[in-house]
């Protein structure tokens, strides 16, 4: 993989003035910051699964921009910055002042960071590389202590960013590469990181390889030490988060089984439910469909199995006449209503002093889907019966029993002419 960049030989271009100059130093630099953006939507709008970090790929969308091509062509998209490069980059008269203006930015950018103001240190940085100097090593430097002082602020995946680009100017600078690594671990993106160590230390032995001196410094075999235990740690979290995934889909599994077991379970029963659930496709369930949560309970109820695959539920009680309402957390639908009712009922609650509510004075109702007519319903009724009930629903997974004493469903009620079914006088 070559990633040397051979100096590009341009014709000599008119005298800029400042003002043009600055201009151009503008667009170029607006210019740069859209080409980033868009590379980043498209990224976005990809809603695939992600993949590993991959540098290669990453060089060939930034190569794309003509502030990294080695051959830089008269007409198109960029045809107006590539104007401003061969202006400002390649007019050999200004090269020396941009070296000068990007190291005082750089210098002050290091006191900033010196004293922990890495918001000051990431503007000098900044105004660093808008200089567009011809020194890569210089621009490399830039970038990844703009990185640095991004990775303070928590921006971390601004400094991976960054990292790119800075050892697309030099990647021999292995104190950046470093840096790109720990905040990919930091962002738990284990093989990310292991794929950009692995190329970093290709790329760095190739440099290395074709260059005057092939020699190993000593802070350069310090950070290739660093940089291996870093990739042990990566090949660590990597297995791990391998390991994660493989128990995350057998959850996953698990849990659309145990979903499909309910739905196949109430299709059986013809319940109908709002809002309504989708049956033949468990992997669409959200359970929140069917979770009861109400003030006067402790935990969210759900409809499940118990041990002989009856369904649970939890039931609402309301005492329309009385304003007052009751819940029952865990009824089996092979209960009779009469069965379970009769023991609430046994003593008056409260907010029934007379106690009017007796078990033998009271009648029991279920509404129609629409709040039309009241359906009655007996003691002898299982629940199981009771809820696949034509015309009745149970909204949000809560199946509700109105109960009414004698008195009131007579003197409030009047039978349809359908059997079974009242309407309000």
């Amino acid at each position: 993989m070559n990633h040397r960049y051979a100096p590009v030989e341009l014709p000599q271009k008119k005298k800029w003035t400042e003002a043009e100059r600055n201009a151009l130093a503008q667009k170029l630099d607006d210019d740069l910051e859209q080409f980033m953006q868009e590379m980043a939507a498209r990224k976005s709008e990809k809603q695939e699964e992600r993949k590993p970090f991959d540098f290669d790929e990453w060089c060939k969308e930034i190569d794309q921009h003509p502030a990294f091509m080695t051959e830089l062509p008269t007409e198109g998209k960029y045809k107006e910055t590539i104007e401003a490069l061969q202006a400002m980059k390649y007019d050999k008269e200004d090269d020396e002042d941009k070296q000068q203006n990007a190291e005082h930015h750089k210098n002050e950018g290091n006191k900033h960071f010196k004293f922990k103001k890495y918001r000051w240190a990431t503007d000098c940085y900044s105004n660093g590389i808008k200089e567009y100097c011809p020194d890569r090593k210089l621009n490399a430097v830039l970038y990844f202590n703009r990185a640095a002082a991004q990775k303070h602020l928590g921006n971390l995946r601004s400094a991976i960013k960054d990292c790119s680009m800075g050892r697309k100017f030099d990647p021999t600078h292995l104190k950046g590469v470093i840096r790109g690594a720990e905040c990919l671990l930091e962002l738990e993106y284990a093989k990310d990181a292991l794929s950009w160590i692995e190329s970093s230390k290709k790329i760095f032995a190739f440099t290395k390889e074709t260059s005057e001196n092939t020699d190993l410094t000593d802070d350069e075999k310090k950070y290739i030490d660093e940089l291996e235990k870093l990739r042990v740690k990566a090949v660590e979290l990597s297995l791990k988060e391998e390991r994660d995934k493989r128990k995350s889909r057998v959850e996953e599994r698990k849990d659309i089984e145990a979903k499909k077991k309910i739905l196949d379970a109430l299709k059986e029963r013809n319940i109908n439910l709002s809002p309504r659930v989708p049956f033949d496709h468990p992997e669409l369930m959200d359970m929140a469909r069917l979770t009861v949560s109400l003030p006067m309970m402790h935990t969210h109820e759900c409809v499940k199995f118990d041990d002989e695959l009856n369904l649970v539920w939890p039931i609402l009680l309301q005492y329309p006449e009385a304003g007052q309402t009751d819940v029952l957390t865990e009824t089996n639908e092979t209960t009779a209503i009469g069965e379970l009712l009769r023991e609430v009922l046994r003593e008056p609650a409260e907010w029934d002093p007379e106690h009017k509510f007796q078990f033998d004075n009271v009648r029991f109702f279920v509404s129609d889907q629409y709040d039309e007519y009241l359906m009655e319903v007996y003691e002898w009724n299982d629940f199981k019966s009771i809820l696949s009930m034509p015309g009745y629903q149970i909204r949000q997974g809560l199946p509700v029993i109105m109960i009414m004493t004698k008195e009131k469903a007579a003197e409030s009620l009047d039978a349809s002419e359908e059997e079974n079914k009242f309407v309000a006088k």
